[in-house]
Formats: structure tokens, C-alpha cells, sequence
């Protein structure tokens, strides 16, 4: 077997026994961290009044956002890459359903798959700073998808730190 051949079988072999193992790992770590989600509280708000909303956060506190979601059907842009796929396949774990696309190559048809998911009842996820950056810089997708799907951009943010655990009878 060539080595790429062999890179080929090994990525495979992630994609198709990593998904379980590391959405029980995520899970795993949510269960150590205390989290605090600010802007929790205005998504519960659409929930309780049916309605659909754009949760924004930035890339870089992607990992625990899983948790934030209120609702039953979210999607998200997630690339056509390898990575992408590896995302895709964990997400569905926890019950989410992705739209691939990129916002680079192709943006226009990646934004209208979101907004077919919109008419179709999901909310959605956005970072608006993308994997590429500038970090915490809000690029002009997030505003596009509000502005043609009518939804409101609810901006979301995640503090974590790690849960104090004690055995009964004993002080902190």
C-alpha cells in the first residue's frame, strides 16, 4: 500500500470510529467544566414563543456551544473538507444537522442551503469571524443570513472552568 493510499485508510478508519468516541468525549468534559452561557436566557425567550433565531458565537469557543442550543433542530455551515466531515458525523450525536458548504468557495449556495434548513423550521449556528479569520471580527455571512432569512442574530457567549469536586464530609 502507498503512503497515500495508507493516509487514505487511516483517515477513513477515523471518520468512521472516531464520531461515537468523541462526542462521548465532549460530553465527558462538559460533565467536569462549570459552564456559564451568557445570552442563554434570550434563546429560551424565541423558544418559549416558537420562534427561530441565528445563535452567534465566535470560532474559537466552538468546542462547548454544542450545549448552549435551545431547541430541536439547529444547523450550521460546516465545510466539504475532511475535518468537516469528522464534525459533521460527531454533531450528529447530539441530535444536530450541519449544512455543508464553505464561505469561501461557493458562499452564495453554501448561505441559500442554510436558508432552504430555515424554511424548513431549524435555527442556526454562526461564527461570524469564520476559521479563517480575523478572530472575533464579524464578517458580513451572519448579517446576509439574517437579513434574507428574517430570523434575529441572538449573540451567544461561553465562560468554562473546571467543576469543584469534593468527597462527602470533607471541606473545600
Amino acid at each position: 500500500m502507498g503512503k497515500s493510499a495508507w493516509r487514505r485508510w487511516k483517515q477513513n478508519l477515523v471518520l468512521a470510529l472516531g464520531p461515537l468516541p468523541l462526542a462521548l468525549a465532549l460530553k465527558a468534559l462538559h460533565a467536569t467544566l462549570r459552564i456559564k452561557i451568557v445570552g442563554r436566557d434570550e434563546l429560551e425567550s424565541y423558544k418559549k414563543r416558537g420562534g427561530q433565531y441565528i445563535m452567534a458565537f465566535w470560532h474559537g469557543t466552538l468546542l462547548l456551544m454544542v450545549f448552549a442550543y435551545v431547541g430541536r433542530r439547529l444547523t450550521f455551515l460546516v465545510s466539504w473538507h475532511r475535518d468537516g466531515e469528522l464534525v459533521t458525523r460527531v454533531m450528529k450525536h447530539f441530535g444536530m444537522n450541519p449544512t455543508r458548504g464553505s464561505s469561501t468557495r461557493g458562499g452564495m449556495r453554501a448561505l441559500h442551503s442554510l436558508l432552504r434548513k430555515v424554511k424548513e423550521g431549524y435555527d442556526v449556528a454562526f461564527t461570524p469571524d469564520g476559521p479563517r479569520g480575523p478572530a472575533r471580527v464579524a464578517q458580513l455571512g451572519v448579517i446576509q443570513a439574517a437579513r434574507l432569512s428574517g430570523l434575529p442574530i441572538v449573540p451567544i457567549g461561553v465562560a468554562a472552568r473546571k467543576k469543584k469536586r469534593c468527597a462527602p464530609g470533607m471541606s473545600s
